[in-house]
């Protein structure tokens, strides 16, 4: 773990009764504090029509983030490709690698982030709502960025400005074997979103490492785990700061679109047999409690995953939690347990 990359997602959620300036002031705090306590990488995803979340733009939110932060990494966990055209998100990214150098990610997923109506919006075609086009997306996005497409391309003769010669680290998401297999057969390092899709783990990452082909980007594969923290001294904080992030999550099952929950909603609020049933699936492999308890959680993980690097989705309901679950996640950095 003292050699381990530790890397944090976030979602730039907005509070209880704030507003879009809330809550991306509080993604930059957070990405601050992550510097200054010695994080690796800062991404942010994308989700679109969530009134809690406002990471609906991560390339604009890349860029003030980057703009207010000098060394740790910032990227996308991830740019949603078949929402945007790759040659859009090669200039996007291409600029952004202008503008911060090395310092740039881009994080790559094929999930919609967002319900089957705003989908069609941003697609705005319902001949673009399918996940068969995303290999040819992913190399057409690969081939603005290195060069190289194939003769028979339509878009062989259009370069990218910025972009071509101007490529961010690259990287797959998923939270299935489809994506998986995609990252191996093009050799791309891959994250796995443990912290949403966490029964499949490890299944997932021996499928993309039994799949792996070397490619120009890597010799041998490379995984991330992204996992869900909420860590206090106090136990009874802990579970306060969990109690919006679930209630949340029970009414996005239902379908719904839920408002920020407010620390009072959520004290008041009782969860029915079922819901306590769903809570405690969602939390069973991530990493929630005192220090000793996120400790234990973390090891385990790690050990059963052989990841070579951990992102930390701090999921506390407060910007303070958030940044106390950091700074505790690295002080187990230089403990011996995680060493």
């Amino acid at each position: 773990m003292r050699t381990l990359p530790i890397n944090v997602l976030d979602l730039a959620s907005r509070p209880a009764g704030g507003t879009s300036a809330d809550a991306v002031g509080g993604s930059i705090r957070l990405a601050q504090a992550a510097e200054r306590l010695g994080y690796d990488r800062f991404w942010v995803a994308e989700h679109h029509n969530m009134p809690a979340i406002a990471s609906s733009a991560p390339a604009v939110l890349i860029a003030g983030i980057a703009a207010r932060t000098e060394r740790i990494r910032v990227g996308s966990g991830g740019v949603m490709l078949p929402n945007h055209a790759p040659l859009v998100v090669a200039e996007q990214f291409g600029t952004l690698r202008a503008l911060y150098g090395d310092r740039i990610d881009l994080g790559i997923g094929r999930a919609p982030g967002t319900d089957a109506a705003t989908t069609l919006a941003l697609r705005r075609s319902p001949a673009g709502l399918g996940v068969d086009d995303f290999p040819q997306q992913l190399a057409d996005l690969i081939g603005f960025f290195h060069g190289g497409m194939a003769p028979d391309n339509p878009l062989r003769g259009i370069t990218a400005y910025p972009g071509l010669g101007d490529a961010p680290e690259l990287w797959l998401l998923g939270s299935s074997g489809f994506s998986a297999q995609v990252a191996g057969a093009l050799g791309l390092p891959f994250a796995f979103a443990h912290h949403f899709a966490g029964e499949h783990t490890e299944a997932v990452l021996d499928l993309y490492r039994t799949g792996f082909k070397p490619s120009r980007f890597l010799a041998e594969p490379h995984t991330m785990i992204t996992v869900g923290v909420i860590a206090d001294d106090d136990p009874e904080v802990a579970r306060r700061e969990s109690l919006p992030g679930l209630i949340t999550y029970i009414r996005m099952r239902q379908g719904k679109k839920p408002e920020p929950v407010s620390a009072a909603e959520a004290e008041a609020y009782r969860f029915s047999p079922y819901e306590q049933e769903v809570a405690l699936a969602r939390n069973r492999r991530q990493a929630i409690g005192t220090p000793d308890e996120v400790d234990a959680r973390l090891t385990e993980l790690l050990d059963a995953t052989g990841a070579d690097q951990l992102m930390v989705s701090a999921q506390a309901a407060t910007l303070p939690g958030r940044i106390r679950s950091l700074e505790i996640v690295a002080g187990l950095r230089s403990e011996p347990a995680l060493a």
